[in-house]
């Protein structure tokens, strides 16, 4: 899986700021990204803690979309009044209770 967390820290610069995913304040934060609003930027900070948790989110979704590229098209459904053996029914299905 993705990176050990001294690693993926050592690739921020980490300052005291506020967390904008888990709030809290005065902790070491690391600016991930930004939030548009009204035409003005604003930065998005994270904590260590956070920016661990963002990065195995973005390794999971990036993992997830890669085998849904690989995944085989899904199959046309039956008809009805069809097994999927494409053999006709010669009469209604069983009740099952």
């Amino acid at each position: 899986m993705g990176v050990r967390p001294g690693e993926l820290w050592s690739r921020f610069d980490w300052a005291t700021g506020s967390c904008f995913r888990c709030e809290q304040t005065n902790v070491p934060v690391a600016e991930v990204g930004e939030i548009a609003m009204a035409g003005t930027a604003f930065p998005l900070c994270a904590c260590q803690r956070c920016v661990f948790r963002l990065e195995q989110l973005h390794w999971t979704m990036s993992e997830r979309a890669a085998r849904l590229r690989n995944a085989p098209a899904p199959g046309q459904p039956s008809p009805l009044g069809q097994w999927p053996t494409k053999a006709p029914l010669n009469r209604p299905p069983a009740h099952v209770a």
